[in-house]
């Protein structure tokens, strides 16, 4: 069991008849031992998750996600395509919570054992009893994966204040991986509110990998702030590493003002692990922007030698016909 999950069951004692209390009051009436599953209402956007027929990506055909089986994780191969219902599925054994995944309403599964299939649950008395998982949830039976982790993702895509009120709760916990995830889910499927969050949480929260891990999840909004904020992030955040790792996310969302942003850090920053963390985000830039950047870096005299090397490291590692130009030129030179 995760230690993390441990000591937040242990810290969540003293407000266990409080928790209890909202969760009984008219929670899904789970079968004491199988599958129950019950559909609520979605939130905006929701993606439409589901089992695909193999990893290549041209093969979109849905199959039918294999409850039972560790190896078979939920994705999604539109990124367009999405849902306004999601299904809960839960497994219980002698009452005790096993297994827990959410998915899309229409998505297909397949089980060793009957679903039991719960009608008139709300999306609220459905988030109220998620919100308990997250708390007291154990490992899953066959991943060893806390269930709370799952209990958030379910969190995410329910609809309603409940379950939003929850994430921000939880974005605010006093344990690590709980505040990292939540605030992943928060900046992915909660719109402008949950990337505002994200953000404030990216800001100010005290322990430099929950903003590290704040920035990559606000850099998979689809939020106007993403690239204001990590190019904020990137020039005041005390840590090299938090600030290194803004850049690596602003080069990958491709906003056009990346290469001028990182490349004034590469020569104003006075880490210098985060220069070299910057030339390798110029690397990341979409298509030819990258090859552009590093050349740009190779042929700024301003720079020191190891810095203009780095730069042609990378771009001996392009697949570009522009990059390789570049480097056969600075051969023939020599």
């Amino acid at each position: 069991m995760s230690p993390n999950y441990r000591a937040l069951r242990v810290a969540a004692l003293g407000l266990a008849g409080l928790v209890l209390s909202q969760a009984n009051a008219a929670e899904p009436k789970l079968a004491a031992t199988g599958w129950t599953s019950w559909q609520v209402p979605a939130v905006d956007n929701a993606p439409a998750w589901c089992c695909f027929a193999n990893g290549d990506d041209s093969d979109a055909s849905r199959a039918a996600c294999r409850l039972d089986d560790r190896h078979d994780g939920w994705n999604i191969r539109n990124r367009d395509a999405t849902t306004d219902a999601v299904k809960v599925y839960a497994k219980t054994n002698g009452g005790r919570i096993e297994r827990l995944q959410v998915l899309s309403a229409s998505c297909p599964v397949e089980t060793s054992t009957p679903i039991q299939q719960l009608d008139g649950v709300t999306a609220d008395e459905s988030a109220r009893w998620l919100e308990a998982q997250v708390t007291w949830a154990a490992d899953d039976a066959i991943t060893n994966q806390p269930l709370g982790q799952n209990a958030l993702a379910a969190l995410a895509m329910h609809s309603g204040d409940v379950a939003g009120h929850a994430l921000k709760t939880f974005a605010r916990s006093e344990h690590l991986e709980t505040r990292k995830w939540s605030v992943f889910w928060l900046a992915l499927l909660r719109g402008a509110e949950g990337a505002d969050i994200t953000s404030s949480v990216m800001f100010n929260d005290k322990d430099s990998r929950v903003r590290e891990h704040a920035a990559f999840a606000l850099s998979q909004s689809h939020s106007p702030r993403v690239a204001p904020d990590l190019i904020r992030l990137g020039n005041t955040d005390k840590l090299g590493e938090v600030r290194a790792k803004a850049w690596f996310w602003l080069a990958h969302t491709g906003a056009p003002e990346s290469e001028q942003a990182i490349g004034a850090a590469l020569r104003k920053d006075s880490d210098h692990r985060v220069r070299e963390q910057a030339i390798f985000a110029l690397s990341r830039l979409p298509g030819e922007r990258g090859t552009r950047a590093l050349i740009d870096v190779a042929e700024d005299q301003s720079l020191s030698r190891e810095e203009r090397k780095k730069a042609i490291f990378w771009l001996a590692q392009s697949r570009s016909d522009s990059a390789e130009a570049y480097l056969e030129k600075v051969l023939a030179k020599r």
